[in-house]
């Protein structure tokens, strides 16, 4: 064995031993849009935030003084105002149509941003919205049981139409997204079936009011929600997926060098409701 490595396996063994302090370069701030327009009549909500360094004290800035109009390809222009907190509400209500496309632009004072055009699907009805139970472990006295109250619903596919869902759901009227907050589902597999899904980990209680969201989205969409779904529950995982920037359809115009993260999409939404008795 040489001089030379054993002086590199001393040097090694010593460095397990000290507190190395490692100057990270700061990350580039991103910026990052959010925002649907549906076949409901709405204000359409759009947040602009930008990312910060990892250390910040605050997780993200709030962009507060974006111009933002969405457009149809029918012509249709709809201007925003800016709400708080990052979010812009469109100034009337208004009702996107299935099979319109629509896009975001948002002028900034140092960039323009666009979306690509995203076509609303037409909605695919909610047939039947059934309460369902099981009976469970108490997780605070593992001596008793508890019922455990969930959605069981069944959807008829359209035949020879790819389509992509997402499912949303709601307890007494406040977005119940854990333990999942992205649930999203294609027809590859039931293209024309009649298909029964059975949500046995959103979990109610008697007296909830239960609604159930059935979102129809575009293929782009149902790809960039897949993408941002693994990476939210698998990160941090042995066998997880490999973190990575999870592409939308945004852009700087003039400026492809730089990247917009985020989603400016179009959706038709099919909804039911049941009390849990």
């Amino acid at each position: 064995m040489t001089n030379r490595l054993l002086y590199l396996i001393l040097v090694l063994s010593l460095a397990c031993e000290e507190v190395v302090n490692v100057d990270l370069p700061d990350a580039q701030n991103q910026i990052v849009v959010e925002g649907w327009v549906s076949d409901s009549l709405s204000n359409h909500p759009i947040r602009v935030t930008q990312s910060l360094d990892f250390d910040s004290e605050v997780p993200f800035l709030a962009i507060e003084t974006a111009t933002i109009i969405v457009q149809s390809r029918d012509g249709e222009v709809f201007d925003y105002q800016y709400q708080g907190d990052g979010f812009y509400v469109a100034i009337s209500d208004y009702q996107g149509s299935p099979g319109s496309q629509y896009r975001v632009r948002i002028d900034l004072d140092t960039a323009e941003i666009r979306s690509d055009w995203d076509q609303m699907p037409e909605p695919v009805a909610i047939e039947t919205l059934e309460v369902e139970s099981f009976e469970d472990v108490d997780p605070n006295d593992s001596n008793n049981e508890i019922t455990i109250y969930y959605p069981k619903i069944t959807t008829r596919d359209p035949v020879n139409v790819d389509n992509f869902y997402r499912w949303i759901f709601y307890k007494n009227g406040l977005i119940f997204n854990d333990p999942d907050p992205i649930t999203v589902q294609d027809d590859r597999l039931f293209d024309g079936n009649l298909i029964p899904n059975n949500f046995q980990n959103f979990d109610y209680e008697i007296g909830d009011e239960m609604t159930v969201e059935l979102t129809s989205i575009s293929q782009r969409a149902f790809n960039y929600l897949s993408l941002l779904s693994s990476q939210l529950t698998t990160l941090g995982t042995s066998s997880g997926t490999t973190p990575a920037i999870v592409e939308g359809n945004l852009f700087i115009v003039n400026n492809t060098s730089t990247q917009v993260l985020g989603y400016f999409g179009s959706r038709s939404i099919s909804s039911e409701t049941q009390i849990v008795e």
